[in-house]
């Protein structure tokens, strides 16, 4: 504090550490001492003051009729004003106006008459009744916001300016986690294009540390009671974006969440700027009591539109529900009376399935029975071409010699035809036993090639083989399994031209074993793989020679490899060749019996 004229003044040291601002003046109105509080709150240094009337921080209008009142104070002692309680501005060192509470007192010595100003800085309290009035203005309109809240936000922005802040804005989170600017308010319809442009450019990054994004993220006010340069520095993007940004002279900004039942709609951002005001901390509670009621606006009437929507859905769904019931009792007549004839088409089809299998059974009886009385008068053909060919009838010619090999022959492929319908007989009807035992897939394999290297040698084909391991087994029928490897060989052979090869090869895998039959013959189109193992099926796999069997072998032995817990597959690329795979379990396989199946015997 600045020496006064005695060094007789009391309280000296309460006077220097009060924080409202202590002024001590004479009787014509010179400051004669000011406590550190002044310069604190003001601006001004102390020693600046001293010596200088008191209108020096009084703002211009009120300078005159203070200096009348002093004078007529001291030469009547009359009184206009309460000296306890004087509200007044006070200039800053920057000529800004600062609110404060005024009271004067007076006393004597040496003669003098001497005047002590103690002034309190109002702006807190002016604050906080400011935003008071705002909240009580704006509250009945909050609380109306219906369904058009987001027109109530942008109306709040407006009663704000300048009321409460030189800028105020209003940001949504949208249901798809997006910033919306709702609204921004300001005097100045220039800025405010400016701040638009502003956040086109430069839109707020959604992982940012510090401003709207960071309040939306967590839910808690930003408050900054003086903004300093760095924080416009770290926030800019480059030297323009800066450049701007200082062009706005923000000084002071709160930022507060729109919550309402612990959910966060948006932010409520106020800016002091041009008027030099500032927030404080004691204003942030009242700014935080906005952003709740905004909150509990844009809830309540989301809350309204959800009724209203859901009552929509309501009466939408009640009339869907009327023409559904309709709908609902025609159908139940239609499906009345198609219950009806699929009663009468059940019962239709059970006849005819009954039909069906009656027909089937006599099908395969007929099928057996034809072929067991084919084979005897063929038996005996082939006897008596034997009896002919031992010459026990005579000598024969050559000629004669030659026609019963033709017959002989005639009756073997007759008698093959003969033998495959009656085994694909049998396992129609499922009447093909299977005597399962452990068989070597080594000696399955060579005792087929045995049987079929004259045939092989005799048509001009290679032959390969891979060696399986001797001790790799399955389970099977031995003479099932023999005649699928021959059936499968045997076909290989028919459909590969001269110059061809014949490959076979093992494969076990962790369940059994796939012995694969390769040649390199003309394939068979990829269509076609369902239908060959169809009974009474030939595929013609355009070779000069016509096609034999009667198109049984493949389907006996695909039944007869199922008959055996296995299955047979093909692979085929026209041009490149044919592979048919079976495959065969190394341990029995128990199969409920079906169509070309039979009981399973483990041996």
């Amino acid at each position: 504090m600045s020496p006064l004229p005695s060094a007789n003044l009391s309280y000296l040291s309460v006077i220097e550490t009060t924080p409202d601002m202590v002024v001590i003046m004479d009787q014509n109105g010179l400051i004669l001492a000011v406590n550190p509080a002044v310069e604190r709150i003001l601006g001004h240094p102390n020693e600046a003051l001293i010596g200088q009337p008191l209108t020096r921080i009084m703002p211009e209008r009120f300078r005159a009729q203070h200096t009348a009142g002093l004078r007529r104070y001291l030469d009547t002692g009359n009184r206009h004003l309460d000296w306890t309680s004087i509200q007044l501005p006070a200039l800053d060192r920057e000529g800004c106006e600062i609110p404060v509470d005024i009271s004067f007192g007076e006393f004597e010595e040496d003669g003098r008459r001497y005047f002590t100003g103690i002034m309190r800085d109002a702006r807190a309290r002016k604050k906080s009744d400011d935003i008071l009035e705002f909240l009580a203005r704006v509250g009945p309109t909050l609380a109306d916001s219906s369904l058009d809240y987001e027109e109530t936000l942008r109306a709040l922005t407006h009663l704000a300016v300048p009321h409460l802040a030189d800028w105020c804005a209003v940001d949504i989170l949208t249901e798809e986690g997006t910033i919306e600017r709702l609204a921004v308010a300001h005097s100045d319809p220039a800025l405010i294009q400016l701040v638009a442009d502003l956040d086109r450019r430069y839109p707020p990054r959604s992982d940012s540390p510090i401003g709207v994004p960071a309040v939306l993220r967590t839910g808690k006010s930003e408050f900054v009671e003086e903004i300093p340069p760095d924080l416009l520095e770290s926030v800019a993007e480059d030297e323009e974006h800066l450049d701007l940004l200082l062009s706005l002279g923000l000084r002071s900004y709160a930022i507060v969440p729109l919550l309402a039942h612990g959910k966060t709609y948006g932010t409520l951002t106020l800016v002091q700027a041009e008027s030099t005001r500032k927030f404080q901390e004691s204003d942030l509670p009242l700014i935080e009591d906005l952003g709740r009621r905004a909150g509990l606006a844009i809830h309540n009437a989301n809350l309204y539109r959800g009724a209203i929507e859901a009552n929509r859905t309501l009466e939408e769904q009640k009339i869907e529900l009327e023409q559904q019931s309709e709908e609902a009792q025609a159908l139940a007549e239609e499906l009345e009376a198609q219950t009806e004839e699929l009663l009468a088409a059940s019962r239709d089809m059970e006849l005819k399935t009954a039909e069906a299998e009656t027909a089937n059974r006599a099908k395969s009886e007929f099928l057996a029975t034809m072929s067991h009385e084919l084979r005897t008068p063929l038996n005996a053909i082939g006897g008596y071409v034997q009896l002919l060919q031992l010459g026990i009838r005579g000598p024969l010619t050559t000629e004669q010699a030659a026609d019963l090999d033709r017959i002989k022959s005639s009756e073997l492929h007759l008698l093959g035809l003969i033998n495959a319908v009656l085994n694909y007989a049998k396992l129609d009807a499922g009447t093909v036993e299977y005597r399962i035992e452990k068989l070597s897939v080594e000696a399955a394999i060579a005792e087929a090639d045995t049987m079929l290297a004259p045939q092989l040698e005799s048509v001009g084909l290679s032959y390969a083989r891979a060696a399986c391991s001797p001790d790799l087994t399955i389970s099977a029928d031995p003479e099932k399994l023999r005649q699928i490897l021959l059936n499968l060989l045997g076909n290989a052979i028919k459909f590969t031209p001269a110059g061809g090869t014949v490959k076979v090869a093992c494969v076990p895998d962790s369940n059994g074993v796939r012995i694969d039959v390769e040649d390199s013959g003309v394939g068979i189109e990829k269509e076609m793989f369902a239908q060959i193992f169809e009974p009474f099926v030939q595929i013609d796999r355009a070779l000069s020679k016509p096609a034999e069997g009667a198109g049984l072998g493949l389907a006996i032995s695909r039944n007869l490899a199922r008959g055996m817990g296995g299955e047979i597959t093909v692979e085929s690329e026209a041009g490149k060749g044919t592979t048919f795979s079976v495959w065969l379990p190394f341990e029995p396989v128990t199969r409920p019996p079906g169509a070309g199946e039979s009981q399973v015997q483990n041996s």
